[in-house]
C-alpha cells in the first residue's frame, strides 16, 4: 500500500522535536509495511530530504525570508499581526495543490492522507483529482483547524467542502470529533496518538526501576510554551506548594516570557524552575523522578485548548499520577479518580489542593499511577494506532 501524508508541518531532521507524534505515526505505519511518503511545505528554502528512510518532499511557495508560515508555532497563531505572511499563506496552499497533483500523477498513491485538513485538505484533494487511479482520501483533525472554524465562521464552508469528499475522517479525541460533526456533519473515527517510542516503553516494569529520590517532591509539567498549556496557572498555584514541593516546567516557546513574568510577579522563583528543552533521555529521567505530573491547560484567547495531551500519556506510561484540567481531549486521556485527578481550568487554588493531595497520599499516588500505566498500554500503543489506520486505509469503518 502506497500512502502520501499531506501536512503543513513535519520534522526537518531526525533531531527536530516538531510534531514528534506525526513522525512516530509515519514510522509505525512504515514498519507495518506501508510505503509512505510525506509532502510538506519548505521552511526557509529547505529542500527534499529523508528522515529514518521516509522521503519528505518539500515544496517552495515564496521567498526564503517569508517561507516561515509553518514550523516553530501553529500557522494561524504565527500569522496574528503579521500582514507580511498573508500572501505566503495563500501561496502555501496553492503551491501545495500543484505539488500534490504532480506527486500523485507520478506515483499513483493508494491513499492520500491530510493532517490539519483546514487547509491541507485542499492539496490532498488536488492530488486525488490528479491521480490516474482513485486513491482513498483520509483526513485527520488535530483540533486547531476546527477551533479556527468555530472562531471564524467564514472558514466553515471551506471546511465542509473539504470534508465532503473524504472516504474517512479521523479525530485525535472525542472532543475534536464532536466539533467536526457539529461543523460539518461528518462522523470522525477517534484515534488518539501515543507517546514518542524513544521516550517511553509501555511494556516496561516500573517496579524494577530505582530512580534517584528527590529531597523534595517534584511537580513536573512538560510542553511547548504556548498560551493554551496554562503554565501561568501552575505558577500561581506554586505559592501553596512552597516547602512541600517544587515545580519543574520543561519546554520552550513563544509564551516563555509570559511564564517568566508570572514567576517574578508571584514571587515563586524559589519554587518554580524553567528547565527549557531537554533530550529524550533527560526527559525520561525527569518523568521517573517526579512525584506527580501536571497539565494545567486552559482555553486560550483564540478558543483553542488541548486536543489530547500526549504528555499525559507519556507521564502515565511512567506510572506517574497526573493532575490536569477538565478540558478538551484531556478527558479522553485521563479518567478522573482512576488514573489521575481532573480540576477546573484557571483555578490555581483547586489545582494546588489536588497536587498536594496526590503528593501527601502515597497510596493514592501509587494507585493512580499504576492504573494510568495500564490505560496507556491498553489504549495508546502505537501498534494499535497503526492497526486502526490500516483498517481505514483498507476501507473498513468508512463513514
Amino acid at each position: 500500500m502506497k500512502v502520501l501524508f499531506v501536512t503543513s508541518t513535519f520534522p526537518r531532521s531526525e533531531d527536530d522535536d516538531q510534531v514528534p507524534w506525526l513522525l512516530e505515526l509515519a514510522l509505525v505505519l512504515r514498519d507495518s509495511g506501508v510505503d509512505l511518503e510525506v509532502l510538506a511545505p519548505t521552511y526557509a528554502g529547505l529542500e527534499d530530504h529523508t528522515i529514518h528512510g521516509i522521503p519528505v518532499h518539500r515544496y517552495r511557495y515564496f521567498t526564503k525570508k517569508r517561507e516561515v508560515v509553518t514550523h516553530e508555532a501553529g500557522a494561524m497563531n504565527k500569522m496574528v499581526g503579521r500582514r507580511d505572511l498573508v500572501l505566503p499563506a495563500f501561496a502555501l496552499v496553492g503551491a501545495g495543490m500543484a505539488a500534490a497533483a504532480r506527486l500523485a500523477r507520478r506515483h499513483g498513491y493508494d491513499v492520500i492522507h491530510s493532517h490539519w485538513p483546514l487547509p491541507m485538505g485542499l492539496p490532498a484533494q488536488a492530488g486525488a483529482w490528479a491521480s490516474k487511479n482513485r486513491p482513498r482520501l483520509v483526513a485527520t483533525f488535530h483540533g486547531a483547524e476546527v477551533a479556527l472554524a468555530q472562531r471564524k465562521p467564514h472558514y466553515r464552508p471551506v471546511l465542509r467542502r473539504i470534508t465532503r469528499n473524504l472516504d474517512a475522517a479521523i479525530a485525535n479525541s472525542s472532543s475534536t470529533a464532536a466539533t467536526v460533526r457539529e461543523l460539518t456533519g461528518v462522523g470522525a473515527t477517534v484515534i488518539p496518538f501515543g507517546p514518542p517510542r524513544g521516550a517511553v516503553n509501555l511494556d516496561r516494569n516500573p517496579e524494577a526501576e530505582e530512580p534517584q529520590r528527590e529531597a523534595e517532591p517534584v511537580v513536573l509539567a512538560v510542553g511547548r510554551m504556548i498560551e493554551r498549556k496554562g503554565f501561568p496557572v501552575l505558577v500561581r498555584a506554586a505559592e501553596k506548594l512552597r516547602g512541600r514541593a517544587r515545580v519543574v516546567i520543561v519546554g520552550g516557546g513563544e509564551h516563555e516570557p509570559v511564564v517568566r513574568r508570572e514567576i517574578e510577579r508571584a514571587g515563586v522563583g524559589d519554587v518554580v524552575q524553567l528547565a527549557g528543552r531537554v533530550s529524550n533521555a533527560d526527559l525520561s529521567d525527569l518523568y521517573r523522578r517526579c512525584t506527580v505530573f501536571c497539565l494545567p491547560a486552559i482555553v486560550d484567547s483564540r478558543g483553542e485548548t488541548e486536543g489530547l495531551g500526549v504528555v499525559l500519556i507519556e507521564a502515565m506510561s511512567h506510572a506517574k499520577p497526573v493532575v490536569a484540567s477538565r478540558l478538551g481531549g484531556i478527558v479522553d486521556a485521563v479518567e478522573d479518580g482512576e488514573t489521575g485527578l481532573l480540576v477546573p481550568p484557571e483555578d490555581p487554588d483547586i489545582l494546588a489542593e489536588a497536587l498536594l493531595r496526590v503528593i501527601e497520599e502515597p497510596g493514592l499516588a501509587a494507585r493512580l499511577g499504576e492504573a494510568g500505566r495500564e490505560r496507556a498500554r491498553r489504549l495508546f500503543s502505537w501498534e494499535g494506532v497503526a492497526r486502526r489506520h490500516l483498517g481505514l486505509y483498507a476501507g473498513k469503518g468508512k463513514r
